[in-house]
């Protein structure tokens, strides 16, 4: 089962790899340990058949010249120490006992020798070393045909090989190492003795192996949970932080701390990013869902008044015997009545699409068009009024919308012509400020708004104290509304023309 926890996915990662290693490693040790051990076993039993070799041979009644006659030439190993645990071998054919002396017969040289043989296999065997755990010797002289055996051969051991060699023998249940070694004169000597040493050997180093192979998979565990814990503590102080921003629900918290390690830095980095696009998304949602309202409420407002107008006017209408001057008169006062509620609609729709905010369909727009279009349309609206127009002969161009920008232009041109004077001039003009900035101001020869009055009338529905004409008082609440829209401010002062100069920046 896969850990939830990344500490637990780190840990059991990492335990997986320190036992594949350990125990590769491990293994690998047994192997190489057991080959070693077992050519040094064999390397032991060659030695202890080599060092008998005389030995044999005289019990054998192969004397030295014989040995050197033969092909084999003279003994190996002759003059060697004897192994351990093996009696001295007997003094060469033609000697005396002690070395010096009558020469013994044959017989009694091999009787001599069989002796010694005998002798070395009596002692107490020292079974730590591979010599010392030697169970029986034999050989065979393929001439004479005669042939010894000393120690106790197991039921079932095989016969004694034909050629040299090692072989392993497994005599019930039991494993033995046999070495077959050549000497003089064609004799082959075999000695064989119990794998018990290095079975033993092979156990304990296995059982060696394994605990420590446990022991380091404990202590990889442990460390790795402690070095995992304090390499995800800043992973985990990040969890909390968000955590908290979940709780809070402030999108304005940031999760980035100096010192974070590259990769949490990296992350809190894209968490600070989706915060911040968050707030400004729950901004605009806020922005529009309270444009909505105030749509909502004053619409419910406003229109209040011009529908029960229209509503009174049209029963008045369909009164039996109503005079036809009062059915015209009832009649003209709905459709001016149904007039100021389209107009009054088209201004809170302007109004709550100027609060908005920018979609993210916005673009780049030549100001500069936008304000020579709506310039074209005033003058035709009012063809008594002098409308100039100063701006480049290309751009300057703004990021925003064009439809909103063209409300800018409109509703300023319209409101200097709605309460300035008859017959009297507007300029507008349009410059760049450089780095995507803009400007529009827009000049009248009216009377102007008095200064204590200038904050006021940005305000909806409200209108200065010596305004006349048919205006409902939303058009610089929506030009102010498109300003701050597109990331700039409406601002009103004196004119130079006499009247209201309203200048609103952009970008």
């Amino acid at each position: 089962m896969i850990p939830r926890s990344l500490t637990g996915r780190v840990a059991l990662g990492v335990l997986l790899v320190v036992a594949v290693v350990l125990a590769a490693s491990g293994l690998t040790i047994v192997k190489l340990t057991e080959r070693r051990d077992r050519e040094d076993f064999d390397a032991s039993l060659r030695r202890v058949a080599s060092n008998l070799a005389p030995s044999v041979l005289g019990s054998l009644g192969i004397g030295p010249e014989q040995a050197r006659r033969s092909p084999g030439g003279a003994p190996p190993g002759e003059g060697a120490p004897p192994p351990p645990g093996a009696a001295a071998p007997p003094p060469p054919v033609g000697a005396g006992a002690t070395g010096q002396g009558p020469p013994r017969t044959p017989a009694e040289q091999r009787v001599g020798a069989r002796r010694a043989l005998f002798d070395a296999f009596s002692q107490p065997a020292d079974d730590t070393s591979p010599s010392g755990a030697i169970r029986f010797l034999r050989a065979r002289h393929p001439r004479s045909g005669r042939a010894i055996t000393v120690g106790t051969v197991p039921t079932g051991f095989p016969a004694e090989p034909n050629r040299p060699g090692e072989r392993t023998v497994d005599v019930d249940g039991a494993r033995w190492r046999s070495v077959t070694r050549p000497v003089a004169g064609g004799v082959l000597v075999e000695v064989a003795a119990p794998e018990t040493a290095l079975e033993d050997r092979s156990s304990s180093q296995r059982t060696i192996v394994l605990v420590t192979t446990l022991a380091g998979l404990a202590l990889a565990a442990l460390a790795t949970v402690l070095v995992s814990r304090v390499a995800l503590r800043p992973l985990t102080e990040l969890g909390r932080k968000a955590a908290g921003v979940n709780d809070s629900d402030d999108l304005a918290l940031r999760v980035t701390e100096p010192g974070q390690p590259q990769e949490v830095a990296a992350l809190a980095a894209e968490l600070d990013g989706m915060l911040a696009r968050l707030g400004r998304s729950a901004e605009e949602r806020e922005a529009a869902l309270q444009a909505a309202r105030r749509f909502a409420a004053d619409a419910g407002h406003e229109l209040r008044t011009p529908l029960q107008s229209v509503r009174s006017n049209l029963e008045i209408a369909r009164r039996d015997g109503v005079l036809p001057d009062q059915l015209r008169i009832a009649l003209d006062t709905a459709s001016s009545q149904s007039d100021r509620l389209n107009k009054l609609v088209d201004g809170l729709q302007g109004l709550a699409r100027g609060e908005a905010g920018l979609q993210p369909t916005a673009g780049d727009v030549d100001l500069g068009d936008v304000a020579d279009g709506a310039v074209f349309a005033a003058r035709t609206r009012h063809p008594g009024l002098t409308v100039d127009l100063a701006a480049p002969e290309s751009g300057p161009v703004v990021t925003g919308d064009s439809d909103g920008l063209w409300r800018v232009v409109e509703n300023l041109v319209e409101n200097a012509a709605r309460y300035g004077r008859d017959g009297g001039r507007v300029r507008v003009t349009v410059a760049s400020l450089g780095a995507g900035v803009a400007e529009i101001v827009v000049d009248d020869d009216g009377v102007g708004i008095p200064p204590a009055e200038r904050e006021r009338v940005l305000e909806r529905f409200a209108r200065g104290a010596g305004a006349n004409g048919m205006g409902n008082g939303l058009g610089l609440a929506i030009v102010l509304a498109e300003a701050h829209r597109h990331g700039g401010d409406l601002t009103l002062s004196e004119s130079d023309l006499g009247g209201l100069r309203a200048r609103v920046t952009l970008g």
